[in-house]
Parts: C-alpha cells; sequence; structure tokens
C-alpha cells in the first residue's frame, strides 16, 4: 500500500489528490520504496538537472533521502555565494529552503554529517556577508569569528 500524501505539502500542488497512489497499479507500483524511486527521486533529478533546487530538495526529502537534501542545499548554497546578496530571488528562496530544512532535520536529528556541517557553514558565510554589505560590521565579525572555531 503506497502512502497517502498531502499534496500541498511543501509547496508542491497537484491537480488531485491520491491521484498518483489510484493509478499505483497502472504504474506498476508495489511499495513505498518503488513508488520513492519510481516518482519522487526521478522528479526530484530531473528537477535538479533543470536547476529548479528548492523543487528538488522537497522532492529528495518527501522520498525520505534526506543525505542527498543536505548535499543538494550545500551545493546550492555554495552557489548563492557568487551572487551579491540579495540579487536573485532564486537565491533568497534556497537560502529560506536551507534554513527551513536544516532546522526541521536538527529537531528530527536527520542528515548529520560534513554535508549539514557545510551548509550550516555556508549559510553563516552568507549572512556574514549580509551584514558587511548592509553595514552591519559588528555582526559581520560576529559571524566570522564563529566560523573559525
Amino acid at each position: 500500500m503506497l502512502p497517502t500524501r498531502n499534496p500541498l505539502v511543501y509547496g508542491l500542488p497537484l491537480l488531485q489528490s491520491g491521484v498518483i497512489e489510484q493509478g499505483a497499479s497502472l504504474l506498476q507500483l508495489q511499495n513505498t520504496a518503488q513508488y520513492n524511486e519510481q516518482i519522487l527521486i526521478r522528479a526530484a533529478r530531473d528537477s535538479e538537472e533543470n536547476d529548479r533546487i528548492p523543487e528538488a530538495i522537497k522532492l529528495y526529502n518527501l522520498a525520505g533521502d534526506y543525505g542527498t537534501v543536505i548535499s543538494c542545499l550545500a551545493q546550492a548554497l555554495g552557489n548563492t555565494l557568487a551572487q551579491p546578496a540579495g540579487e536573485t530571488e532564486k537565491g533568497k528562496i534556497v537560502e529560506r529552503t536551507a534554513i527551513e530544512i536544516l532546522r526541521h532535520y536538527e529537531r528530527t536529528n536527520r542528515a548529520v554529517g560534513k554535508d549539514r556541517d557545510a551548509a550550516v557553514r555556508l549559510l553563516r558565510i552568507r549572512e556574514a556577508i549580509n551584514a558587511k554589505s548592509s553595514g552591519r560590521l559588528d555582526i559581520a565579525l560576529e559571524v566570522r569569528s564563529l566560523l573559525c572555531y
């Protein structure tokens, strides 16, 4: 039996709730693992390849592939550091998504390790860059000192 999922979770609307679950036999999906691999992971990879990183992250998360979520976040955050603060909406979305997911993973004790540590450090670096560009040098120095532990 496939899990019933709220289609609006993580901002991924479907036309009708449960459509995939209702057609599982046509899709030859026997269990949750097949659903995750054949539907969610494939959609996440496609989103990632088409540079729709926030969407990919949310799909990997729905599939329970928490390590890939954190790895994607770290890669996307690294890419946003090359952009000036606040220049792109996409960068802001990636940062907000990263903060939201990292907080959730911290509460649920998921995806610990070097990728998570990298994502946290990259968020702090962005915070220091934003503080410096807005003239709050004291905050920028404070964040910088936290990174040098």
